[in-house]
C-alpha cells in the first residue's frame, strides 16, 4: 500500500536583477537553505516567458518553517506563493486577482501569486560595504573607523565582497547543524558578516594585520595568517567561504592555499570560492589533484569582472 501524497506547493523565486544569469547558482543556493524540508526545483512553472525566475517546489506542511529561511538567499529578491485562484471569482473579474493584479495563467489554470518574502531594499543597501563602516589601523598606527573600505588595490587587496555574494557562499556550504565556518581571506570581513547570521562560530584569517581589528570587532574569531599555514588543527573546521585575491601575482599562493584547505576541514565538509574567471581553471586542477570532489562550478557575471564560483566537498 503506498503511503498518502503529501500536497506540494510552488514557490516562485525571483532573481536579483545584477545576477539574473547566475540562474543555476541562484536555484542551487535555494535548494541548499532549503534542503531540511524536502525541496525540489522542477524544470518549469508560470512566469517562464518573462525570465527572471526560478521554481521551488516544497510539501505544504513546510512552506511556513521555510519562508524564516528565505531572509538569508543572496541571488533572490522576492518569493511568491503560487495558489489556485477562485474559479467564481475568476470569471467575474476576468483573470483579475483579488488585488487587482492579473491571475496567472499556467497549464490551461488560473493562479494567483502571493508574495511571502521581499527583500528589503534599503537595509540590504546599508549592509553594502560601500556603506558599511570598518575598523581600519591606519600608517601612523592609529585605528579609526573607514567608511566604504574596498581594499588598497594590492596583489593581496580587493574590494570587499557586496552582500549578494557573500550569502551565496555561505548558503552554497551551508548543511543543517553546522557549527563552524572559516574564511581564509577574510577581507572586509563580507563573509564573516553573513555567517554570522547563521549563528555559527566564525573564524577569519588575513595576511594582512591592518584588517585585524574590522574583523575582530565584526564577532569572528580572527588571527593574522597566511592561507598557506593557517593555525588550526586537521579536520577542526566545518566549512569554508571565501572570496581569494583576483590579481594574478596572488593566483599560485591560493592554488597552494587549497591543500591546507582540505587539511583543516572536516570529512564532508565544504569549501566555497568566488575567483576570477581566469583563476578558476588553476584551482579546478588544483582541487582535482587534492581528491576534492567538485560539486557545483558556477560562472557568475558581475560589473566588470566575470568571476567563477566553485564548490568541492572532502570526502
Amino acid at each position: 500500500m503506498k503511503p498518502p501524497s503529501i500536497p506540494s506547493t510552488l514557490l516562485i523565486f525571483h532573481l536579483r536583477p545584477a545576477r539574473i544569469r547566475a540562474r543555476d547558482a541562484a536555484v542551487t543556493e535555494a535548494l541548499r537553505l532549503l534542503r531540511p524540508w524536502q525541496a525540489t526545483a522542477p524544470p518549469g512553472g508560470p512566469l517562464s516567458e518573462k525570465g527572471g525566475v526560478f521554481w521551488i517546489a516544497l510539501p505544504e506542511l513546510y512552506v511556513e518553517k521555510a519562508v524564516s529561511r528565505l531572509a538569508w538567499l543572496g541571488y533572490t529578491t522576492a518569493v511568491d506563493r503560487l495558489e489556485p485562484a477562485a474559479a467564481g471569482r475568476s470569471r467575474r473579474s476576468k483573470g483579475a486577482q483579488a488585488d487587482g493584479k492579473p491571475a496567472l495563467k499556467w497549464k490551461g489554470n488560473l493562479y494567483r501569486a502571493t508574495r511571502i518574502y521581499e527583500e528589503d531594499a534599503e537595509t540590504f543597501r546599508e549592509n553594502a560595504p560601500d556603506r558599511r563602516s570598518f575598523l581600519l589601523e591606519t600608517g601612523n598606527g592609529q585605528v579609526r573607523a573607514v567608511q566604504g573600505y574596498r581594499g588598497d588595490g594590492g596583489p593581496f587587496s580587493r574590494r570587499a565582497l557586496p552582500v549578494c555574494d557573500a550569502r551565496l557562499l555561505v548558503n552554497l556550504v551551508h548543511r543543517q547543524n553546522m557549527a563552524s565556518l572559516l574564511d581564509p581571506f577574510a577581507g572586509g570581513g563580507g563573509i564573516v558578516r553573513e555567517a554570522l547570521l547563521h549563528s555559527l562560530a566564525v573564524f577569519s584569517a588575513d595576511i594582512d594585520p591592518v584588517l585585524r581589528h574590522g574583523l575582530s570587532q565584526m564577532g569572528a574569531a580572527h588571527c593574522i595568517a597566511d592561507a598557506r599555514r593557517l593555525p588550526f588543527a586537521s579536520e577542526s573546521i566545518e566549512a569554508v567561504a571565501t572570496e581569494p585575491p583576483y590579481h594574478q601575482d596572488a593566483w599560485q599562493a591560493v592554488e597552494e592555499s587549497l591543500a591546507e584547505l582540505r587539511r583543516i576541514l572536516k570529512p564532508e565538509g565544504r569549501v566555497a570560492v568566488l575567483c576570477a574567471l581566469g583563476q578558476a581553471e588553476g584551482l579546478r586542477q588544483a582541487g582535482q589533484s587534492l581528491n576534492l570532489t567538485r560539486i557545483h562550478d558556477f560562472t557568475i557575471e558581475r560589473k566588470g569582472t566575470d568571476c567563477a564560483a566553485l564548490v568541492w566537498e572532502k570526502g
